[in-house]
């Protein structure tokens, strides 16, 4: 239940950051997006119509495409997350506030916008359309979900030209991507973890220690030293970037020759980590 809720959270505070980047930034100095909302925008440019009723309809199609593809929990979080999206929308249309600076409004609004993106997608959902496409791609072929949002709201933007015309056009070709790389960033940084190869004649205490202390599992491997022609033992483990400093102190007091080899690790699934 505590999980729902997190989730559920996540989609609100991402769907309103969307909204108050469509709202304050987006709108005010006529740029172009791609997805549900770049849709809108063209409908709203060239007709007047409130981008948070049409994202709301375009999504709903959308979903209805994607309903055969994805999991339950993935629909319902994702109308949960058009639904907010449309709310928001039209709450941030209330508030007086407008930054009307191409620059400011590019860089400001893919900020907001890329959070916000990146929030619903950790929480397993999307805002829909495009969002909703490339998470299905990611989630049944691996496709790289920026990538794959990026091509698919270049189309878009493309298509905005009729609205906004070239100059507003390139100015939202930049903001698309840099809403896509904060996006990543974001996502990447929720899976904080690292890994730790760590070569020591001490590995049963230190495999202990480990595991006891700290909850970690470790994986031992063994290994063979060329440089002093003997068989080696290697510890593995995978942990959180708060426990790095904490674990390399308690092998170093243990085995202060022992050699550790730290990684970057783009993401954990399974395990003690759960699936995230």
């Amino acid at each position: 239940m505590k999980a729902i809720i997190k989730d559920i959270l996540l989609i609100t505070i991402g769907s309103f950051l969307i909204a108050a980047s469509v709202e304050f930034f987006v709108i005010p100095n006529k740029l172009g997006d791609g997805s549900t909302i770049g849709m809108s925008l063209i409908l709203y440019y060239l007709f007047e119509v409130p981008a948070s009723i049409s994202s709301l309809i375009i999504n709903l199609i959308f979903i209805a495409i994607a309903y055969k593809f994805l999991m339950k929990k993935t629909i319902v979080y994702t109308v949960i997350g058009a639904f907010m999206t449309s709310v928001g929308l039209s709450v941030m249309n209330l508030i007086p506030f407008a930054v009307d600076d191409m620059i400011l409004g590019v860089i400001f609004g893919a900020l907001l916008m890329g959070a916000g993106l990146a929030l619903i997608f950790i929480a397993d959902a999307s805002n829909g359309g495009t969002t909703l496409l490339a998470y299905l791609l990611n989630y049944t072929k691996g496709y790289n979900f920026s990538k794959s949002l990026f091509y698919m709201d270049s189309l878009i933007i493309v298509g905005s030209i009729v609205a906004i015309g070239v100059y507003h056009t390139l100015y939202s070709f930049i903001f698309v991507y840099l809403c896509t790389k904060i996006a990543n960033q974001f996502i990447e940084g929720f899976h904080n973890k690292k890994a730790m190869t760590i070569m020591s004649e001490q590995y049963e205490e230190i495999s202990k220690r480990i595991t006891h202390k700290f909850g970690n599992a470790a994986t031992i491997f063994y290994g063979y030293g060329y440089y002093v022609n003997e068989d080696k033992r290697i510890i593995y483990i995978v942990i959180k970037k708060n426990e790095l400093l904490k674990i390399k102190k308690e092998v170093q007091l243990l085995d202060p020759q022992s050699f550790i080899v730290i990684h970057e690790v783009k993401e954990v699934v399974g395990g003690k980590f759960g699936f995230v």
